[in-house]
């Protein structure tokens, strides 16, 4: 679901979208066919242990799909999503990515099996403040850059990062420069960077333009629409009207930690949406 109107042209890994500005918010039109493919990834009856949380929630996800997932404050979503990476514990409810169930236990779990999960509170739970914006980049596949699996090449992190920080345009003196000295909207395009090295299929992104200003939206907009464009699925939890329904493939509603509805993107509305979000209360 994507607004149209004065375009502000853009390109990002060679695809082009237009963009507008409308109220202080950037919404895109995808330039290029972005119909979302098959169900890669479904989640049923899942519930948490904790009894106040969230409970037999179920959805699906398709293949270049942006399903975003709105409520009021306490409705869980947060919760929903650090629960399907593995970082609350469930006590009942199944996963599967591609036919195949999965078993998350642990964030290593969903990493593994091509899940990232971008947290809402970048300083507390996303940057590594003191460290440089390379090792943050490279922090969550070095793995993949071990010589004879002991040894880190730095050659192929350097140009890891390198190409990261041209490809998301981040604004930095260099790759050794402390990350908490970026803007916000830089940081997030870091974090962002440093799941793009692990080339996962599903992105949840919790809150990802907050506190960030209108250009830096700009860019993450942008970012998010190519993701889809490329075929990644992603879940994208924001309290922003106009981004849920300006971004939006689909709207997932959540209250009192249950889904209390599925609104096509074109169709979705801020009275859609508050209604279900305001079902329990």
């Amino acid at each position: 679901a994507y607004r149209s109107g004065e375009k502000l042209t853009n390109e990002w890994d060679g695809m082009t979208h237009d963009y507008t500005r409308k109220g202080g918010v950037v919404h895109t039109e995808v330039m290029l066919p972005n119909t979302p493919g098959e169900v890669v990834f479904e989640v049923k009856n899942f519930t948490s242990i904790n009894p106040r949380s969230f409970r037999d929630v179920s959805f699906q996800l398709r293949k270049g799909e942006i399903l975003g997932v709105g409520g009021l404050v306490g409705a869980q979503r947060t919760e929903l999503m650090e629960g399907l990476f593995g970082i609350r514990a469930h006590q009942s409810g199944k996963i599967y990515y591609k036919g195949k169930e999965l078993r998350i236990n642990k964030p290593r779990d969903a990493i593994s099996n091509g899940l990232c999960l971008l947290t809402e509170d970048r300083r507390a739970t996303g940057i590594m403040g003191v460290l440089s914006v390379e090792d943050n980049v490279a922090i969550s596949s070095l793995s993949k850059y071990l010589s004879a699996g002991i040894f880190i090449n730095n050659r192929k992190v350097d140009q890891l990062v390198k190409d990261n920080v041209a490809k998301l345009s981040i604004k930095t003196p260099s790759g050794k420069t402390q990350i908490q000295s970026l803007s916000g909207g830089n940081q997030q395009k870091v974090l962002i960077a440093r799941w793009l090295a692990n080339d996962p299929d599903i992105f949840i992104l919790d809150e990802p333009t907050r506190g960030i200003d209108v250009g830096a939206k700009y860019e993450i907009y942008c970012i998010i629409a190519d993701l889809a464009a490329q075929g990644k699925s992603v879940i994208m939890i924001s309290s922003e009207m106009s981004e849920l329904i300006g971004m939006s493939d689909r709207v997932m509603v959540m209250c009192d930690g249950r889904v209390t509805g599925f609104i096509d993107g074109q169709k979705a509305t801020q009275e859609s949406i508050l209604e279900l979000a305001t079902q329990f209360a």
